[in-house]
This record gives C-alpha cells, sequence and structure tokens, in this order.
C-alpha cells in the first residue's frame, strides 16, 4: 500500500476584489458648486491642471462612494 501525501499550500477560495466606487447622484451639489466657483487660473496650463485636482478633490470630498465586492457566490 503506497500513501500519497498532498500539502495544499493555497487556500481553494477566490480572494475577493474590492473596488471604490463614486456614487453621483447621492452628491453634495451645492457644496460642489461653490467649490468650483471658487478656483482660478491664469494660463491655460495652470487652468487645465488646476482643472484636473479640483475635479478629482471635489469628487473624493462631496460625491459618496461605496465598496464594491465581488460576489463569491457561484
Amino acid at each position: 500500500m503506497v500513501l500519497l501525501e498532498v500539502e495544499w499550500v493555497e487556500n481553494c477560495r477566490e480572494r475577493q476584489v474590492e473596488r471604490l466606487v463614486p456614487v453621483y447622484h447621492k452628491s453634495n451639489v451645492p457644496g460642489l458648486q461653490s467649490f468650483l466657483r471658487e478656483s482660478n487660473g491664469s494660463c491655460v496650463e495652470e487652468i487645465w491642471r488646476s482643472f484636473k485636482e479640483i475635479i478629482f478633490e471635489s469628487i473624493e470630498h462631496f460625491v459618496p462612494h461605496k465598496i464594491l465586492r465581488k460576489n463569491s457566490d457561484p
């Protein structure tokens, strides 16, 4: 009789992948509008850089986010 020894290296379950997703329909619109009105710029590149920073910062502060997980139930 031959015994076969098996050592499991990994867990058979897949890890869930999480993503942070903005929930735009629940945005704080008045706060977002006043935040955007306060920003200025002088040259085109400064305005563009400022615009991108303002948009990302405003989404972070005024748009709620939720975490999506992969459904582990097949």
